[in-house]
């Protein structure tokens, strides 16, 4: 049986070696360093989940996620958005787009696979533990920082 393809778009080479290690077993990773080769690896190939950087030379994640928007809608749900970069700007920013879920860096190995799994399709649909946040999630964070911390 074949593996299903995940997609990492990320600049860290480090992070790209974690995830690579993490997910191998169970799926075939396809790494790319930044958003423009991210765009150009989804025209040659289904993904069942891909993990995405927001910070990346040459195209952004959200530059990436914009393209998915308009050219391929469909993938949004199973995109994972890994940065290291949460603050109420990016929860914020994030909702326009109904992606799978949001994991800060540093994460927890086991959080993340979970969190893959459900965005492939392949967990048992109930709520991941650890740092996945949902859309629902994303725009409750918004709202906490928005009226508890931010003056």
């Amino acid at each position: 049986m074949e593996k299903p393809f995940v997609l990492v778009a990320d600049d860290n080479e480090a992070t790209c070696t974690l995830i690579t290690a993490l997910l191998q077993h169970e799926f075939a990773v396809d790494i790319v360093t930044d958003g423009a080769e991210a765009l150009e690896k989804l025209k040659s190939r289904q993904y069942a989940a891909i993990l995405l950087d927001l910070l990346m030379p040459m195209v952004d994640g959200y530059a990436v996620l914009d393209a998915i928007r308009v050219q391929r809608p469909d993938l949004l749900r199973r995109t994972l958005v890994v940065t290291a970069s949460l603050s109420m700007r990016t929860t914020e920013r994030l909702r326009q787009y109904d992606i799978c879920g949001l994991v800060a860096k540093p994460f927890e190995v086991d959080a993340l696979l979970a969190a893959v799994r459900q965005c492939a399709g392949e967990g048992s649909g109930s709520t991941v533990r650890g740092p996945l946040l949902s859309s629902g999630m994303i725009l409750l964070l918004g709202e906490l920082l928005r009226t508890k911390w931010v003056p």
